[in-house]
């Protein structure tokens, strides 16, 4: 086992004779810092990973024991206390047990002191790992277990629901137990039944092996999705490619608002990634956990079968999508028009389903289920193009705008434009390398803090790896690597002289997870450590 060490001491001399002396001991040590001072120490304790502090007890501006009380204020409880002294009075030592100190020795040190010291502290850390890690799984297996029988009761919800004989009430006890969701809380109710469809990845690299897989994927998207009602989201039992979802929030416009941003989010990540298509089924807003809502939820995702996988339905736009005049069968011909260019056909299509008659008849709900409609139409055939990424992001981050437009002629204005912009991204890759390196280039600069390898951009834009950097670096004087480098650096410069976040913190906004790592390469950049670098800025 080995471990981060800090040496507080203001005499240089034994800083350095403890460095040799743990070197001469072989004690297994990882990193070792050291501080002339409380203040730097604490610097360092706030910049870098430290599992071990060993201290003077005499400094100028801060003892060693009132650097240990700065140092719990900052959180650090795992972090273990060795403090040294030249003073054998019990006040010191009565004064460091009470803070947890695991060691109290006076100086001169021996060797076998040293030893012996640091042999006992090892054992007493790997033993206290060994209980937390026991800790930790035995909270994972609760949680499991817990999850279990949530699965368990809103798929037995679900399905006594379909035969009339739901009460729900063992789903309300743990809905209402459930700190993420708290059942009681909120006045409105979504129910969600989510389809996979499964022809969709099992013509790409999946098989019916993969399914759980595949459902295990959904659900980390699910609740990586930020939003500002409650959900929660479990697997049908019966059936591998369904999911049930419960969605809580205060009210209902706002709520059904979040369930379509939710949906549309999801297809833009499945999809780009994993080519896996989503149908949601949505019941109507209820004050309570009805098995009328499980029915209707149902009942909303088998208008898939009618209008189409990879789509968004709510049970109570059943009514209006029947009607002969709903225009769902005109989306094909959005999809003709775009794909051949046919701009002022699709315009003349725009006019007719976005007509004032239409609108009229069928009020603000028609609206928003056509809205819906082209958004995931585009998110479908423009999602993985090269460059209209950033584009689909916006306009999924401004889906709801309907409700800020205050007359047609602006809707069918904002529908054309977002189209406009698809086609023209729709040529990206198709430009010349010298355009693809600005994509690139933009590109880079949205997502420097990501894990973004050089393979995976030639094959955004139709290249190869080896003709992309060479291309990239011809363009613009750097390699892909270096260039994100630099982004990464310049970025973490700006946060270190403007900004009170820690070095760790800042490596891992900059799209560095190892703080070591991190360390290094900032170290290189510039010639000094980020510490220095900030103190020197300020």
């Amino acid at each position: 086992m080995r471990h981060n060490l800090l040496i507080v001491d203001d005499e240089e001399l034994i800083r350095q004779g403890l460095c040799a002396r743990f070197a001469y001991l072989q004690i297994p040590v990882d990193e070792i810092f050291e501080a002339s001072n409380g203040t730097q120490a604490l610097g360092i304790v706030r910049d870098h990973p430290v599992d071990i502090v060993v201290t003077d007890i005499k400094m100028p501006d801060m003892d060693g024991l009132s650097l240990i009380r700065e140092i719990r204020k900052l959180g650090q409880e795992d972090i273990w206390f060795i403090v040294l002294s030249g003073y054998a009075e019990f006040s010191y030592a009565e004064t460091a047990i009470r803070l947890g100190v695991k060691a109290y020795l006076l100086k001169p040190l021996s060797n076998d002191e040293i030893k012996s010291t640091f042999d006992k502290l090892y054992q007493e850390m790997e033993h206290n790992g060994r209980m937390r890690s026991a800790l930790l799984t035995q909270r994972k297996l609760t949680r499991e277990r817990q999850e279990y029988l949530l699965e368990k009761e809103v798929n037995a919800f679900f399905a006594e629901a379909a035969g009339g004989t739901a009460d729900g009430e063992g789903l309300r006890l743990l809905l209402a137990e459930d700190p993420a969701v708290r059942l009681g809380e909120e006045p409105c109710i979504f129910l969600a039944e989510i389809g996979v469809d499964k022809e969709s990845y099992q013509d790409g690299g999946f098989g019916r092996k993969d399914g759980e897989l595949i459902r295990f994927t959904v659900k980390n998207v699910f609740y990586e999705i930020e939003a500002s009602c409650k959900k929660l989201i479990v697997n049908g039992m019966s059936d591998s490619n369904i999911l049930y979802a419960i969605f809580l929030g205060g009210e209902e416009k706002r709520l059904r608002n979040e369930i379509e941003r939710i949906f549309l989010k999801m297809r833009s990540v499945l999809e780009k990634k994993m080519e896996i298509y989503l149908t949601f089924g949505v019941s109507r807003c209820a004050g309570d956990l009805l098995p009328q809502s499980a029915r209707e939820a149902h009942n909303a995702l088998q208008q898939r079968i009618v209008y189409g996988n990879a789509n968004l339905y709510f049970f109570e736009d059943m009514k209006l999508m029947s009607q002969q005049e709903f225009p769902s069968s005109q989306m094909h011909l959005i999809d003709q028009y775009i794909r051949k260019n046919e701009f002022h056909k699709l315009k003349a299509l725009l006019n007719e389903i976005f007509s004032e008659g239409l609108i009229r008849r069928h009020g603000t709900s028609y609206l928003r289920i056509m809205w819906v409609r082209i958004l995931n139409m585009l998110f479908h055939y423009y999602g993985q193009q090269a460059g209209a990424s950033a584009g689909l992001e916006k306009l999924l981050d401004n889906y709801n705008l309907p409700d800020h437009i205050n007359s047609l002629s602006e809707i069918r204005q904002q529908v054309t434009e977002m189209i406009l912009e698809c086609l023209g991204a729709d040529s990206a890759p198709e430009a010349n390398a010298k355009n693809k390196m600005q994509l690139a280039i933009r590109y880079l600069q949205e997502h420097y803090n990501e894990n973004i390898s050089v393979n995976d951009l030639a094959e955004q834009y139709n290249m190869s790896p080896n003709y992309f950097s060479s291309v990239f670096k011809k363009e613009i004087g750097a390699s892909p690597v270096s260039y994100i480098t630099e982004l990464r650096m310049k970025r973490s410069m700006e946060l270190l002289e403007n900004s009170d976040l820690s070095v760790v913190d800042i490596a891992r906004k900059v799209g560095y997870d190892e703080g070591q790592y991190f360390f290094r390469v900032f170290k290189k950049y510039t010639g000094m450590t980020p510490l220095n670098y900030r103190e020197g800025r300020r």
